[in-house]
């Protein structure tokens, strides 16, 4: 008979059955609400709390005033250059906003597909524990992950994505695809652009060990899908309010 947890780890950014495919909306709250997963997540936050004093890591906020209850839910819109990034901008967020946000990751790169890795088993619990990760599609048809995404909003959930895409091996800021638009304007829900700066220092590509350094993240206004707008004009709107923010950290 499987334990708690080796049954509890097969469900984290899995399909259903091992359908080669995200989980939809309901599978996904159901694994972020689970007690095993809330209590994991919080004794590793209390790690890296510990890591962050030790490695002398700190991280500066600029407008947090636009992130407030009565906007949610949104869609957080964010460049992205590290693995830290998530943890920074959960970090910061308010803990009723927190609570309720998960964190879109590529399905094709952390999910146990097949259910044979069991590196990426671990990986799925530690990434869903510590920032409420869902799976969404990226190389094949993205409409199951577009409509898992409406659904969270539609249960008052919030998402942190990275329409760039992948993460930045340059630090550069690559342009946005327009999957984020269409939930946007499907859920009618404000998309607040994030720029994280200083990522790329402290947790460079393929290391683990985080370097001494400091991170900044800004916060933008919040931009609705407007009647007049495409989902190409959209995200452009998005995208520039990021470069904006870049160009002044």
């Amino acid at each position: 008979m499987r334990t708690l947890s080796e049954k509890y780890s097969r469900t984290q950014m899995t399909s259903h059955e091992q359908t080669n495919s995200p989980p939809d909306a309901d599978a996904v709250i159901n694994q972020l609400t689970h007690p095993l997963n809330r209590g994991i997540g919080c004794l590793m936050l209390c790690a890296l709390k510990v890591v962050k004093w030790v490695k002398l890591i700190s991280w500066k906020t600029h407008g947090l005033e636009h992130v407030t209850p009565n906007c949610m839910p949104v869609l957080f819109a964010s460049n992205h250059t590290s693995h830290i990034d998530t943890h920074v901008i959960m970090d910061v967020l308010p803990t009723s906003i927190r609570k309720k946000t998960a964190v879109a990751a590529a399905f094709d790169h952390f999910a146990d597909a097949d259910g044979k890795s069991s590196r990426k088993r671990i990986m799925q619990v530690l990434v869903a524990s510590l920032w409420n990760a869902l799976s969404i599609e990226r190389r094949k048809s993205p409409l199951r992950s577009i409509r898992t995404m409406q659904s969270l909003l539609e249960h008052g959930w919030s998402i942190v994505i990275y329409p760039e895409g992948t993460r930045s091996r340059s630090g550069d800021i690559a342009r946005f695809k327009p999957g984020l638009a269409v939930v946007a304007k499907k859920s009618n829900r404000p998309v607040i652009p994030i720029c994280v700066t200083g990522g790329l220092t402290v947790l460079p590509e393929a290391t683990y060990i985080p370097k001494r350094g400091k991170l900044r993240i800004s916060f933008g206004k919040p931009l609705y899908f407007d009647e007049s707008d495409t989902s190409e004009s959209f995200m452009e709107r998005v995208e520039q309010s990021v470069r904006a923010m870049h160009a002044e950290s």
